[in-house]
């Protein structure tokens, strides 16, 4: 018979012992420990052409806490179709500064770049309010979307977006004066009177580029874009608006 103090010094006994149950669970919580840094240390990697930013997440943004933007350069992008194609060839939509420091990189990249034109983003009139917006212009009223009360309040759904994942508050604490803010009609004798106004969002680099110490400024554009080979006076309501040269896109990151 062997004596209990021989049997618990035995090797071959110990080995062939199962771990105890706290032992095993710290192992699992050591090796999941050790995961830590490959799932969570990864760097937020953007593509090339876009900066990232970090996002404080609301349910304004979609909960997004990163996203990247990037600014893309084409001819004639005040037409709402090319600048969202623009942006859909680089794998990502319309999109807006939520933010001073986004803005900031904005107005530093068209520094860089010499543009003093404004970009096309992302943001549209609904066709509901513009639907009101032209009964107003019919019965010779001001609509002034940050006062009018219901849908198509500024701050309400006045304008529809492409992108879900940025708030669009900052920039409409950017409007120097509520849209819509450009407007036309065009009659003759014997037709309708066609009722224009500038339906899609627009960014200012920044409002003054010598002085400005918050810049950006939020505008508005014809959705038309400027008339290429029309002479008739019926098509040259947005022939005095602002060349748009570039597009701001954003993206998931990678």
């Amino acid at each position: 018979m062997v004596s209990a103090s021989r049997k618990y010094c035995n090797p071959a006994y110990i080995t062939a012992q199962p771990l105890p149950t706290l032992s095993i669970k710290m192992v699992a919580l050591l090796l999941l420990f050790l995961t830590f840094p490959a799932v969570f240390g990864k760097d937020v990697k953007c593509p090339e052409g876009f900066q990232h930013f970090k996002r404080t997440p609301t349910a304004k943004n979609n909960h997004t806490k990163d996203w990247c933007l990037g600014i893309f350069r084409a001819d004639r992008l005040d037409e709402r179709d090319r600048a969202r194609s623009v942006c859909a060839n680089h794998n990502a939509t319309l999109s807006l500064p939520e933010n001073q420091k986004e803005s900031d990189f904005i107005a530093a990249f068209s520094t860089k770049h010499n543009i003093s034109e404004p970009h096309a983003v992302d943001g549209q009139t609904s066709p509901r309010c513009a639907s009101r917006v032209y009964k107003a212009m019919k019965e010779d009223k001001h609509f002034n979307s940050s006062a009018v009360k219901g849908e198509c309040n500024l701050n309400n759904k006045f304008f529809l977006f492409d992108d879900v994942n940025t708030d669009p508050a900052f920039v409409f604490g950017k409007f120097s004066y509520p849209p819509p803010n450009r407007l036309s009609s065009f009659a003759t004798v014997n037709e309708p009177k066609v009722y224009h106004f500038a339906a899609c969002l627009s960014y200012y680099p920044q409002y003054n580029p010598t002085n400005a110490t918050n810049p950006g400024d939020a505008a508005t554009s014809y959705c038309a874009g400027r008339p290429i080979g029309k002479v008739d006076i019926e098509h040259d309501f947005a022939s005095g608006q602002p060349e748009i040269k570039s597009v701001i896109c954003g993206r998931y990151p990678l």
